[in-house]
């Protein structure tokens, strides 16, 4: 027992001692006056589930789950657009606009135009990373989900 909390504990120093991605390593996206704790990285990374959790709720045709993560995913953005100086609108826009159509096709129960305005949501991401010069996070149409905990489809189908 000692000796896997000892383990535990070295895990967690050699961690800490990591420089961690705050933004700073982002070019446009410095932090802004706030002070806030909060940083880009944390920030996509909720951004990263919930469009894992958004693509899930196409497929289930879930339409009020797909515009409960439209509006997280805006609000994210916007939050990141906040707390961060010199992130460019037009990127911040590009992703909008998608999410903006994604609500109104789950009100029109279109599943085909949603799945087109998720690749599009998707290419907007990956835009604004290739601006960032952090291409390399590339983001994809998810292959699985890390949700087994959750159902997807409406009404418990």
């Amino acid at each position: 027992m000692r000796r896997l909390a000892s383990l535990a504990l070295a895990a967690f120093a050699a961690l800490a001692a990591v420089p961690t991605a705050r933004g700073d390593d982002v070019p446009f996206a410095q932090p802004g006056l706030s002070g806030s704790p909060v940083t880009l990285s944390d920030i996509m990374a909720g951004v990263q589930l919930r469009h894992i959790k958004l693509w899930e709720a196409i497929k289930g045709k879930n339409f009020p789950l797909v515009q409960f993560e439209t509006t997280l995913i805006a609000e994210s953005l916007g939050e990141a657009a906040m707390l961060y100086r010199n992130i460019p609108i037009d990127d911040v826009l590009a992703a909008t606009k998608p999410l903006v159509g994604l609500k109104d096709a789950a009100t029109a129960k279109d599943a085909a135009r949603l799945q087109t305005l998720f690749t599009e949501l998707t290419t907007a991401c990956n835009a604004c990373h290739s601006a960032a010069d952090i291409s390399f996070i590339e983001i994809k149409t998810p292959s699985l989900s890390p949700f087994s905990n959750q159902r997807f489809a409406p009404g418990g189908k």
